[in-house]
């Protein structure tokens, strides 16, 4: 590890600023994850709480449920909060954990120096990543806080083996797959790396084993017996299914490559995002590189949690679909990890190395920052102002609405028509029982990540209905949904 320049003693000026600077910063964090928080629930938190509402008790979260939109931790938060309808509070452990992330990225970057502590706190601060997944209602935030939980106590343990840290380890590993199955991509990576070391260290062997089992054992169990109980049942819940073979190769590829890009809060589309990959790519060698240099066994913890393990673990499942950019947010937290520790170095680098590490800093800084701007304004939908625009623009007591998606419209409209109408009545149709005029609504949409682009200005149904586009609730990147709203033409005489 390097010496910390921070803690000579004609430095405790410096180190006063860093420490008032990291409090500024986590302030700062604390106040983007609230703000980010506080706009409409989106498709897969609703899901979320109807899975919660048709369980009866806490253990059925476990035995009942079976499905992967199942983020246990998050599902007996929502089932114990009961139903309030559009209720940011829903949102509070991702809120409480993801704040608790950036502090535990300053630990963690602490125990290299003081200036890695500020910019780790920094980089996991101000992602928009991390920003958008805690503050919402599902595991991916918690999953990121528990991991970080779990490198701290793994890393004091590998220095001195007490058994309290190995329990304490053992209890954050489970509450991390409590938070999301995605988890196992750290566990692997840790149960790897603390292999390496102990068997490495002068323990002998009998007393390695021991230690490993000490931290692994209980958590190998806890999965053991989820995996009988549920996961051996589990049924996936959306995304494109793609055959594993060589497109599905290169469709693995493309989302990992995407990931990398969204760690460093580059805008979304085509060539942008590959150029962004590969700068990543060249970041996470640069790291990999000074951890080589300082002779760091976590070398193989970080080649294994952002590269191997999570390639790995979805390149082998038998079918795979919608490869988000969550499903590889653990990787994206500890790449910022790395990414702070290259910085670091940078810093240190005499003046051109602090004019690259705040250029660096810089471009980070306005590209999450753009799109925690968007995710203020647009949210994750506009959902519920959407519902309150087709009671305005309709005349009769019934609104017969139709859409080009049976199953992400109807929960939606369902929730957000609670509490609202004025004597009105929303019918959703299905589109096999469109009546012959069509409904009076058509409601098209898109995924965040397929941008605003609508189907046209004019649509027309199977039966010859007319439809004019005449509203678009757009949302900000990587969660929620664009819908476009059209009128039927046709039905209205506009023809």
């Amino acid at each position: 590890m390097q010496n910390d320049s921070f803690n000579r003693p004609d430095t405790n000026r410096r180190l006063s600023l860093c420490v008032t600077a990291c409090v500024v910063i986590l302030a700062v964090a604390t106040a983007l994850r609230i703000r980010g928080a506080l706009n409409d629930l989106w498709f897969d938190e609703i899901w979320s709480l109807h899975l919660a509402d048709g369980i009866s008790s806490p253990v059925e979260v476990f035995t009942k449920i079976h499905h992967d939109n199942n983020h246990y931790l998050n599902t007996l938060c929502l089932y114990f909060f009961g139903q309030r309808d559009n209720w940011p509070g829903y949102r509070i452990p991702s809120l409480v954990t993801g704040v608790g992330t950036v502090v535990l990225a300053g630990l963690i970057g602490r125990r290299r120096n003081a200036a890695s502590a500020f910019l780790a706190m920094l980089l996991t601060g101000f992602s928009y990543v991390l920003v958008l997944y805690s503050s919402e209602a599902r595991g991916y935030g918690p999953a990121v806080f528990f991991a970080f939980v779990s490198y701290y106590l793994m890393d004091g343990y590998l220095e001195k083996q007490k058994w309290q840290t190995a329990l304490m380890f053992s209890f954050s590993v489970i509450l991390g797959f409590m938070s999301q199955l995605t988890f196992l991509c750290f566990f692997s990576a840790a149960f790897i790396w603390s292999g390496y070391r102990l068997i490495k260290s002068r323990l002998g062997f009998k007393r390695a084993v021991m230690a490993l089992l000490s931290c692994y054992a209980m958590p190998c169990v806890f999965l053991a017996v989820i995996y009988f109980v549920d996961i051996r049942r589990m049924a996936a819940g959306g995304g494109t299914y793609l055959p594993v073979g060589e497109k599905s190769v290169s469709h693995l590829l493309t989302g990992y490559g995407t990931a990398l890009a969204w760690a460093l809060g580059t805008p979304s589309g085509g060539f942008i995002t590959l150029l962004f990959g590969i700068i990543s790519s060249v970041f996470f060698a640069m790291g990999i590189k000074a951890l080589w240099s300082e002779k760091s066994d976590s070398i193989v913890f970080f080649i294994g949690v952002i590269l191997a393990f999570p390639i790995l673990l979805v390149a082998i499942r038998p079918v795979f679909y919608g490869l988000y950019v969550r499903f590889f947010i653990i990787s994206i937290a500890f790449f910022l990890i790395l990414l702070s520790f290259v910085l670091e170095s940078l810093w240190h680098r005499g003046r051109l190395g602090k004019a690259c590490c705040l250029l660096l800093l810089t471009v980070y800084l306005v590209m999450n920052g753009l799109h925690t701007m968007s995710l203020f304004k647009d949210g994750r939908g506009h959902y519920g102002e959407a519902v309150h625009f087709l009671i305005e623009h309709s005349k009769g007591p019934q609104i017969i609405i139709g859409g080009d998606h049976d199953f992400r419209i109807p929960p939606l409209l369902e929730f957000y028509c609670r509490g609202v109408g004025g004597g009105k009545q929303l019918i959703y149709d299905k589109q096999a029982l469109w009546p012959p005029e069509g409904p009076e609504w058509i409601i098209c949409h898109n995924d965040s990540f397929k941008g605003s682009m609508s189907p046209g200005t004019q649509i027309t149904d199977p039966a010859g209905n007319q439809y004019e586009l005449v509203k678009t609730f757009p949302t900000a990147p990587l969660s929620g949904f664009y819908w476009f709203i059209y009128h039927n033409r046709t039905k209205c005489g506009n023809q």
